[in-house]
């Protein structure tokens, strides 16, 4: 459930980015969705890189809970790096459509 909600901003984020039409509130709303989404995702990938310091450090853990901390920290970080990049993008996008916006005031 949380992959799909992931995929449908991203795609969304994308959308805009690549210069969908939106309103203001569209994205007010994005970047608010988007910061949600950066802290669950920064959360989740914290205890991913706690749990897998621990079963590290355990020398009682087997090597199958060592990898599957890593392979979850693996896929969080990528993912968050490009909600990152994507809310970036979509900001300098809402200063174009702002800028815009004004020099026809």
């Amino acid at each position: 459930m949380l992959a799909q909600l992931d995929s449908v901003l991203k795609e969304r984020l994308r959308a805009v980015v690549d210069g969908e039409r939106v309103t203001e509130a569209d994205l007010r709303k994005l970047m608010e969705e988007g910061g949600a989404w950066v802290r669950i995702l920064r959360g989740q990938l914290e205890r991913s890189e706690q749990m897998l310091a621990e079963v590290a450090a355990d020398p009682a853990s087997s090597l199958a809970e060592v990898a599957e901390a890593f392979r979850s920290v693996n896929e969080l970080r990528p993912d968050l790096d490009e909600l990152r990049a994507l809310l970036g993008a979509l900001e300098e996008r809402a200063r174009e459509f702002r800028a815009a916006w004004l020099s026809t005031r």
